[in-house]
């Protein structure tokens, strides 16, 4: 410990030991470590090899002196991998602290603890729209007063959160939800980008160009404005993405977007080079048969020397979807749809009676 970490490693072991002390009155908290970081901090100053006693214990020790009752501790076999997961934690941090480095990094990451509860507050919100609205994208920023409202709720209930001390029970379900949020945070960030990507694609649809399509290629597949279309992703009627879709032609032709065996890229690097090529796998039907027109299409690695042949051993994979989510249709119900679809078999039916 030096003197550069001292004042880090109080600021902690002061703040653990007012979350011990939870379960006592506010005002008794307060007697008892009143000027606790600045006792702590001339107690330490002279023998910086010294480590901070467990924050559990000093507690008690500050309960005993004020005569006060020490509660009893849960038993369980829960509460003691808690406790042993709370010791390592502290042995860990101490044992990072040596570095000098590590621990001025770790000291730095103290201080942006109000960002992170703010971005922690933005996560939820924007997870709580994402799933419990039901909205298929979101801004950064709400568009109107109620979700700014629900913005401000959260954040201000993710700072609460972080301003106080907690006992250990709460402590635990805070820790697993600033895990949940940094989890989140990447996924969200992702799909405010698509979100925003396909909003463009739908007010500036590109412009059919006759002809277009078959430039530099023998008309062989689907091709759009002289790009071929290597995969088709399907959506339902609420927006939700759908797998294993057959599509056909207006003349019942499977609708197949590349020859069979036409091969791709399974992963590209930074400058948009292919690193692993990959062949485009059909499905087998309950025929027997391979069906090429089954999207969205799956990819198997293969080689440099034969792109259109999976390498021996190489499984389908999944290609990766460009939106996870789209708008849903304004007649999304599937009751609704059940209903147009036997009034539209009862008005057929009626047709062919005399």
């Amino acid at each position: 410990m030096n003197a550069t970490t001292l004042p880090a490693e109080i600021v902690a072991f002061a703040a653990a030991v007012r979350a011990a002390l939870a379960d006592l009155p506010a005002d008794e908290v307060e007697e008892l470590t009143d000027g606790l970081e600045a006792d702590l901090a001339e107690a330490y100053a002279e023998d910086l090899a010294r480590e901070l006693p467990d924050p559990t214990a000093y507690a008690h020790e500050l309960r005993g002196a004020a005569g006060l009752p020490t509660p009893q501790a849960p038993k369980g076999r829960l509460h003691a991998i808690g406790t042993s997961f709370a010791e390592a934690g502290r042995d860990v941090e101490r044992s990072l602290r040596r570095s000098p480095a590590v621990s001025s990094t770790l000291d730095f990451l103290v201080t942006l603890r109000p960002a992170w509860w703010i971005v922690r507050g933005w996560v939820a919100y924007q997870v709580f729209c994402l799933t419990i609205l039901g909205m298929w994208k979101t801004d950064v920023l709400p568009g109107d007063f109620a979700k700014w409202l629900l913005l401000i709720l959260l954040v201000a209930g993710s700072v609460f959160l972080g301003m106080r001390s907690w006992p250990r029970p709460v402590a635990v379900l805070i820790v697993l939800g600033n895990a949940f949020a940094a989890f989140a945070l990447i996924p969200v960030l992702a799909n405010d980008a698509t979100g925003a990507e396909l909003e463009m694609a739908y007010e500036n649809p590109p412009e059919y160009e006759y002809g277009s399509g078959y430039e530099g290629g023998d008309g062989t597949g689907v091709w759009l404005n002289g790009s071929e279309v290597t995969n088709i992703f399907a959506y339902n009627a609420r927006g939700e993405r759908l797998n294993g879709v057959q599509l056909f032609d207006q003349d019942g032709k499977p609708l197949t977007t590349s020859v069979p065996g036409g091969n791709g890229c399974l992963e590209k690097d930074e400058f948009d080079e292919c690193t692993k090529p990959g062949a485009w796998m059909p499905v087998q039907l309950e025929t027997g048969a391979s069906a090429w027109n089954v999207f969205p299409m799956k990819m198997a690695e293969s080689s440099f020397d034969d792109p259109t042949r999976p390498v021996t051993g190489a499984v389908a994979q999944d290609r990766p979807a460009p939106f996870l989510k789209v708008p849903a249709l304004l007649v999304a119900s599937p009751t609704a749809d059940a209903k147009d679809s036997a009034a539209a078999t009862e008005e057929k039916d009626g047709k062919k009676k005399p």
